[in-house]
C-alpha cells in the first residue's frame, strides 16, 4: 500500500464523548463536530510500550481519553449535512509509519488513509486536514 507504513484497521466514530464520564475538551469546547477512528487499544498498549524501550524506560505515555485515534475532523462543521455519520461504526483501513513523533508531550504517528480524505471531501471539508492526519497513542503530561 505504502512504502514504510504498517496497515491496521479501525472504527468511525462520530462526535465521540471524552471518557467514560463524558468529559468536555480542556478548551472547553464540544465534541459535536468531530470525527475520529477507534483504533485498537492493543495496537495502542504496544506502541506506547516501543516507545518506553525506546527511550530506556525513562518516558512512559498514558493512553489518550478516547484510546489510541485517528482525529479526522476536529470541531470543522461540514458543509454537506446530509452526509455527516455516513459510516459510523464501519471498519476502514488506514496506513501508519512506524516511527513515532511528539508534539507538546503528544505523541503521534503519521497515517495515510485515502477513504477519510474522501469522506472528508464528501462531507464538503478540505481534503486535508490541519494537523495532517495521524494516529495519537499517547501524551506525557500525566504520564504513570
Amino acid at each position: 500500500m505504502h512504502p514504510g507504513f504498517i496497515t491496521a484497521t479501525g472504527t468511525l466514530r462520530y462526535s465521540p464523548q471524552l471518557g467514560k464520564g463524558g468529559h468536555t475538551r480542556r478548551d472547553g469546547g464540544s465534541t459535536q463536530w468531530w470525527l475520529i477512528v477507534d483504533c485498537d487499544p492493543e495496537l495502542g498498549r504496544y506502541l506506547r510500550h516501543l516507545y518506553l524501550l525506546g527511550h530506556r524506560r525513562t518516558r512512559a505515555l498514558q493512553s489518550p481519553l478516547w484510546g489510541p485515534h485517528i482525529s479526522a475532523i476536529r470541531g470543522e462543521r461540514p458543509v454537506a449535512m446530509d452526509a455527516w455519520k455516513r459510516g459510523d461504526g464501519a471498519t476502514i483501513e488506514f496506513a501508519y509509519q512506524p516511527q513515532a513523533h511528539e508534539t507538546d508531550d503528544y505523541v503521534w504517528h503519521r497515517v495515510r488513509c485515502e477513504a477519510l480524505l474522501n469522506l472528508r471531501e464528501t462531507l464538503g471539508l478540505p481534503r486535508e486536514p490541519e494537523p495532517a492526519l495521524h494516529l495519537t497513542i499517547g501524551n506525557a503530561k500525566r504520564a504513570v
